[in-house]
């Protein structure tokens, strides 16, 4: 006889609505060239910007000089080092966020990623757009995102990390109260043996992890990702800060394309922790950010 199936209780009523000011970064790359993980020289097109052709729901692998690239729009927080914290720690994925400056003004979109240190030294918000909003839209133009989520708690697993996840994802990403489990829906299960860049970062609300895409058998398990994908990393904890935890699970959402360069590759950012086995994957290929909040292109 199956067992009882219900929704995750939370804490949403009880969250702050507030708002976060950023603008669209630029393109940055770390210099003319970068030192693949064999020795080579390659060049890049840097992270940031706006990428017009490469959305949410989009092959990660096949563009050119793209290592790490981040899909859609790229931005940052405004203002002094405090205030762009505030945009990078309280923003979560599945936020409204609206346009208030240049052509789009007052036109709305959603963030779909947070992506940890950048060559330029910051961090990156990365945002959805329609593409008839994509193609107005201006390096500097300002953003402001409705944040909502952090502080988020499932009322009945009180030891389950919520990292960056807005109550609107949550609901709609399909999470169960599966008789003490939560049942969570992911594309892939990803072993800590490829997981590299992210351990030591503090806290995960700004930061990702990486799976490596260096070494054959990585490509070949990476091969088919796609951005806005949610996986589970295996062995590995996002609580008060990230690192390698046995018996440990993280899951997110892949955010970055893969990097020739060691110990970096496909980006993951952290939605839910979990290190006494309370999370249960239930794998699911429809599982990716564009089908769950259904962006549109």
């Amino acid at each position: 006889m199956p067992r009882f199936i219900k929704l995750v209780k939370t804490n949403a009523e009880n969250l702050l609505r507030i708002a976060l000011q950023g603008a669209i970064t630029h393109s940055a790359v770390p210099s003319s060239y970068l030192t693949t993980w064999d020795g080579r020289s390659q060049l890049s097109m840097g992270r940031g910007g706006i990428v017009y052709n490469v959305k949410i729901g989009d092959p990660c692998h096949g563009w050119a000089l793209g290592d790490s690239l981040e899909p859609g729009v790229s931005s940052d927080g405004a203002g002094t080092d405090r205030e762009k914290g505030g945009y990078r720690n309280l923003s979560s994925i599945g936020n409204k966020v609206k346009i208030i400056s240049g052509e789009a003004k007052g036109e709305w979109g959603t963030v779909v990623g947070k992506v940890g240190r950048v060559p330029s030294g910051g961090r990156h918000i990365i945002l959805h757009f329609k593409d008839e909003i994509l193609d107005k839209l201006t390096i500097g133009d300002k953003v402001q995102i409705r944040a909502n989520g952090i502080g988020l708690k499932l009322v009945d697993y009180p030891e389950v990390n919520v990292v960056s996840c807005s109550p609107e994802l949550l609901e709609r990403w399909g999470v169960e109260d599966h008789g003490g489990k939560l049942n969570v829906p992911v594309t892939k299960v990803v072993p800590v043996d490829y997981v590299g860049c992210g351990a030591g970062s503090s806290p995960p609300q700004t930061n990702s992890w990486d799976i490596q895409t260096q070494s054959p058998d990585a490509k070949e398990f990476v091969k088919g990702m796609k951005y806005g994908d949610i996986v589970l990393l295996e062995n590995t904890m996002s609580l008060y800060g990230q690192g390698y935890h046995k018996g440990a699970v993280t899951v997110g959402i892949i955010i970055t394309g893969p990097s020739s360069r060691m110990g970096n590759g496909i980006s993951v950012t952290p939605l839910l922790c979990s290190k006494n086995g309370e999370i249960v994957p239930i794998l699911d290929p429809n599982a990716n950010l564009r089908k769950i909040l259904e962006l549109e292109d």
